[in-house]
């Protein structure tokens, strides 16, 4: 699973309003998911996010990108040719 392909796609999906996110949507780990998710609220590309049970939580209304996160999502933009969305993610972060 690549680390950077599954930070875009979070950031992605938080940008195009889809904020209620868990690692299911993902197909990954509740562990990868919670590491993106850190990693991206500790490097200030993410705001909003709630912490319960020791885990980093993404609900409806609360999640936003920070310029960082948009910026990060520019700087990233190779990755914007391949991802088409959650329905193919499994096989886009494999790759």
């Amino acid at each position: 699973m690549n680390k950077n392909k599954l930070r875009y796609a979070i950031l992605k999906e938080i940008d195009s309003d889809n904020k209620a996110l868990t690692e299911e949507d993902f197909a990954v780990t509740a562990d990868q998911f919670d590491d993106a998710i850190r990693f991206l609220s500790r490097e200030n590309y993410l705001m909003g996010v709630f912490y319960a049970d020791d885990r980093p939580w993404l609900f409806e209304g609360t999640a936003y990108l920070t310029e960082d996160g948009e910026n990060y999502l520019k700087e990233n933009s190779s990755f914007t040719k391949t991802y088409r969305g959650l329905k193919e993610i499994r096989d886009w972060l494999k790759l």
